[in-house]
């Protein structure tokens, strides 16, 4: 089996797991999955964002004011970080069902953005939560040209996905002007397997005479195995 066929293999026995509880052990209950898909996925080596490092990344989308509303995610894998973002954006906006209130996370393997859509749906999420087939960056620009993103009008950018693609994607959010002063930029997997040239970007700052310019943080989780550092890029200024 290739890479990408053990990633969904492991993906289709999440799926099958979850879904073998009775339905109201999760429906309506997002943390309460998370917490289930991470505990399965620590048992069975899947690369989730995992509960500590949801707790972290979530005391920083709280400093945002006003409270974030827009979250962009590249690698939505089985929606497990999404379904959290989710859940924090609402509670954060103190909204039931907001409309206004939009995760828009990005996978590239049909096979995972169904499961993932089903376990949004199941979290009752489904409204704030969306998932994107193929490319990320397609993806982006299609969001973008059909105005569901807007200049300034993103929150919270979350990198998850290949590594090599974290620089030229947050340069493509720069490109498209989504940031605002006080935009958030979280990265996992910075330290493994690691992105050199994307920690290396924000750690200077960002790109030389560039629209944006970024304050770092390297925020250490606890973790049994595995990367354990969030890396969160403050935009402190906008052009």
């Amino acid at each position: 089996m290739s890479k990408e066929e053990i990633i969904e293999a492991k993906a289709k026995a999440l799926h099958e797991h979850i879904f073998s509880k009775s339905e109201d052990t999760y429906a309506g209950k997002p943390w309460d999955l998370v917490k289930a898909i991470n505990t399965f996925a620590d048992e069975s080596r899947m690369m989730t964002f995992k509960n500590a490092k949801i707790e972290a990344a979530r005391q920083q989308i709280e400093k945002i004011q006003p409270p974030p509303k827009t979250l962009i995610e590249f690698g939505g894998y089985v929606g497990a970080s999404a379904i959290a973002w989710g859940a924090i954006l609402r509670e954060l906006n103190n909204a039931d069902s907001a409309v206004d209130v939009n995760v828009y996370t990005f996978e590239l393997s049909p096979v995972n953005a169904g499961i993932a859509r089903n376990l949004i749906r199941l979290a009752g999420l489904e409204s704030t939560v969306h998932v994107l087939e193929g490319p990320a960056a397609d993806s982006l620009r299609i969001l973008f040209e059909e105005g569901k993103l807007n200049k300034g009008g993103v929150d919270v950018a979350f990198f998850d996905h290949w590594e090599q693609f974290y620089l030229p994607d947050l340069q493509l959010c720069e490109d498209l002007g989504l940031f605002r002063k006080g935009s958030k930029v979280i990265a996992d997997n910075t330290d493994f397997p690691g992105a050199p040239a994307y920690l290396e970007y924000v750690k200077s700052g960002g790109r030389q005479g560039g629209s944006y310019r970024y304050e770092t943080e390297s925020i250490e989780t606890t973790s049994d195995r595995g990367p354990s550092i969030v890396e969160v890029s403050s935009v402190v200024n906008d052009q």
